[in-house]
């Protein structure tokens, strides 16, 4: 789960997938996969989680974040290119700082059960990680900047959203984001409607 950094509620990890699924649901450039299925794919990114998870993002031990991780990993079976886009973002993280070499057998069999060559796969990865990384500083609820594949984005922290070049095909994105208050969560469940909009 994020802790936002303005204010005491949390964004469980499932919330913040949505808004990444949300995000790329209006992706512009689609990659040649089966788009609703890359869609999900997106919007369950962190599957591994659940959907109401109390596992800090930051302060979480690397053995249990790995557990977290296979767990996400594990093909479900009803569409594999929905898998492979889960386990392509799954093999990305683990990567920035650990061993790939346990993931990466079952990732090219998700490939292969995909139907998808190296290179598509790679550029569905690239909006994926993309629309993540907008999601994840989004939960954070503080102002940030970067860039992520040629995209940069800047966040004020209060759910406003500006992306340049524009990548999404509709002029403007607003919906909302589930949080809870951080205090008695996950057993106690309080939620706080946080609005997020992104206009060209």
């Amino acid at each position: 789960m994020f802790r936002s950094r303005a204010r005491p509620v949390v964004f469980p990890q499932a919330e913040h997938a949505r808004l990444a699924g949300a995000i790329a649901l209006e992706w512009a450039e689609r990659p040649d996969v089966p788009w609703d299925s890359f869609v999900a794919g997106v919007a369950l990114h962190d599957r591994g989680y659940g959907e109401l998870d109390a596992d800090d993002l930051e302060p979480v031990a690397d053995e249990r974040w790995l557990d977290i991780q296979r767990r996400g990993l594990e093909p479900r079976g009803a569409d594999p290119v929905t898998d492979l886009v889960v386990g392509l973002h799954i093999r990305r993280l683990v990567s920035h700082g650990g061993d790939t070499r346990e993931f990466d057998p079952l990732l090219r069999r998700l490939r292969a059960a995909a139907g998808l060559d190296a290179d598509t796969a790679a550029a569905a990865d690239r909006i994926t990680a993309t629309c993540d990384r907008i999601a994840f500083d989004f939960c954070l609820e503080e102002p940030s900047s970067g860039e992520s594949n040629g995209i940069a984005y800047e966040l004020d922290g209060r759910g406003s959203i500006v992306l340049d070049p524009w990548p999404v095909a509709a002029p403007l994105l607003s919906g909302l984001v589930l949080a809870f208050e951080a205090d008695g969560y996950p057993e106690r469940l309080a939620p706080v409607v946080v609005p997020r909009y992104a206009a060209a």
